[in-house]
């Protein structure tokens, strides 16, 4: 049985963990809440102490596991303390700010020797795993061209609900670093990370500081080229994945996957064919996806499972490879120029310590 504690109790999203800390292997001890009213009534739905400052919580209940729900500005901050008391860490999306926060949560936690784990229920959805399996078993051969598109539609309204939302000194961007995420993560989850891009970053529709659109064009080492369009300003099809192999191509679209391979590689068939406005034949591949949903629940599954197998090295750098994307399209689109990654950690810095301290 882990021992757990929440940090941030009282935030929206604890709705969305509440399934997954029903896990049998999961006891929850205490809780922290700055707000007492929202932590009160959160304290006795969940039979715990409340505690309103998260130290005195870890010194005194010194628990096995911290979820960290706070918003994102503090998770390097309180992440670090928890491993540091001894902690695995399970922090909500993104888990910093910018990539030097990420780097010293990810040596907190090769130093405490704990895990530390992002969540990203999304890389769970069935069609995604599908996915996922396709790439590894390369039938789709070799990925030549990547298509993303994400649209986030919000009102006004949703940046006026809080003052630190669409901000620089809140959020530390908008689409990229709030809603996009996501799927920043599943292109890095299937693809890992770009060797380099050029971007776009713009406020079209919304009185707000940060980007509501942002679009790139990204390099991966191996020579596959992507496109990436998200926005919170449109309103079009929330999700459009396209993937182009020399062995096949598929399009996921609402949930829907399609999946198509040819009959012969498309090196092979350039080299061999001698029909000059042919094209090589392409069958429907059929996929048994697998069971369960890309939830809360999910992620809280395989971080049980990375506890009990000692799996603490890799989860950090993983939830980091969305966030060093987002970082790097904000810059590139800043600057505007090409970016290599990794990301040069003290110009980020400067740019957003540039755009903080810009009056809004």
């Amino acid at each position: 049985m882990q021992r757990y504690v929440i940090i941030g109790a009282g935030a929206q999203v604890f709705s969305a963990h509440r399934p997954g800390l029903q896990h049998p292997e999961i006891q929850i001890v205490a809780i922290a809440e700055p707000d007492e009213q929202r932590g009160h009534a959160r304290a006795a739905e969940l039979h715990c102490p409340l505690y309103t400052d998260y130290r005195t919580m870890l010194t005194e209940v010194q628990p096995d596991v911290a979820v960290v729900l706070t918003p994102h500005p503090l998770h390097a901050e309180i992440s670090i303390a928890c491993l540091r008391a001894g902690c695995h860490v399970l922090v909500e999306k993104p888990m910093a700010v910018h990539i030097s926060e990420a780097d010293a949560m990810i040596a907190a936690a090769a130093e405490s020797k704990r895990l530390l784990w992002v969540v990203f229920q999304h890389r769970y959805r069935p069609e995604i795993q599908a996915i996922a399996r396709l790439l590894q078993e390369r039938r789709l051969g070799s990925i030549t061209r990547v298509e993303l598109t994400a649209s986030w539609p919000r009102p006004a309204s949703y940046y006026q609900q809080a003052p630190w939302r669409g901000t620089w000194a809140g959020e530390g961007g908008g689409v990229l670093m709030n809603q996009g995420i996501h799927h920043l993560d599943l292109l890095c989850y299937l693809l890992g990370l770009p060797e380099r891009l050029t971007a776009w970053t713009r406020t079209r529709k919304h009185a707000i500081e940060v980007e509501d659109t942002a679009q790139a064009l990204l390099e991966w080492s191996e020579g596959t080229l992507g496109f990436l369009h998200l926005s919170t300003a449109e309103a079009d099809v929330a999700e459009r994945l396209k993937l182009v192999g020399t062995r096949g191509r598929l399009e996921l679209s609402r949930g829907q996957l399609m999946v198509e391979t040819l009959e012969q590689d498309v090196d092979s068939y350039i080299a061999t064919c001698q029909d000059p406005f042919g094209a090589p034949a392409a069958q429907p591949l059929h996929l048994d996806l697998p069971t369960g949903q890309g939830d809360h629940t999910a992620v809280y599954r395989a971080f049980q499972q990375a506890i009990r197998q000692q799996d603490l090295l890799n989860a950090g750098i993983q939830g980091r490879m969305s966030l060093e994307l987002a970082n790097a399209i904000i810059y590139s689109g800043r600057r505007q120029h090409e970016v290599t990654l990794p990301l040069d950690r003290a110009h980020y810095i400067e740019l957003l310590e540039s755009l903080r301290s810009k009056p809004s």
